[in-house]
């Protein structure tokens, strides 16, 4: 009897350890709830600069998981840079320090921003904090709205494209209001 218990036990221990774990803080991923809804495609509409804007939002987990990449193209042509404007964000975790890390790439190239940023998350809300030349220029917020399935993107000025502080430092009302709703 005593052979069969310890089969038995060695059986569960070697089938739980090959067993797939469905949430794994240990496995080096970057798992995030939050960020799991804006996976997919998106249609953008709302108001940028003053202006009527329609774009597309695409985001997907890549590196192994280690980043939520965030590909967003705008239809309208922008004055400014004579085409529609592009960027990339790559959104990470940082274990150590535990706040999000935020790389961004866009056709302005360097001149909007060294690239770099910070982010945090309040519930539903993921509030990315822009510098330019290591002075908070901007902030940019992605707010999960459950009840429509839907995503609100805000980005309000701390700073001009001048450098010049646009409200004593603090956030300005917002010069860019999206709203995101998912591709059937």
């Amino acid at each position: 009897m005593k052979q069969f218990n310890f089969l038995v036990i060695a059986a569960l221990i070697a089938a739980s350890s090959f067993a797939q774990k469905t949430v794994d803080t240990e496995d080096w991923h970057f798992n995030d709830d939050l960020l799991n809804h804006l996976v997919g495609k998106w249609n953008v509409t709302g108001i940028t600069y003053g202006n009527p804007n329609k774009e597309t939002i695409e985001a997907e987990w890549v590196m192994d998981h280690q980043y939520l990449r965030i590909h967003e193209k705008s239809k309208e042509i922008i004055p400014e840079i004579n085409g529609p404007f592009e960027t990339e964000f790559f959104i990470g975790f940082n274990r150590n320090s535990k706040y999000y890390v935020v790389h961004e790439m866009n056709i302005c190239g360097s001149t909007m921003g060294e690239g770099f940023c910070y982010a945090f998350r309040n519930g539903n809300e993921i509030k990315i904090e822009k510098k330019v030349d290591s002075a908070l220029s901007s902030v940019e917020r992605f707010t999960w709205e459950p009840v429509t399935g839907s995503w609100h993107i805000e980005i309000r000025l701390v700073r001009d494209l001048d450098g010049n502080l646009v409200n004593d430092g603090k956030e300005g009302e917002p010069v860019v209001v999206l709203k995101a709703v998912a591709v059937k």
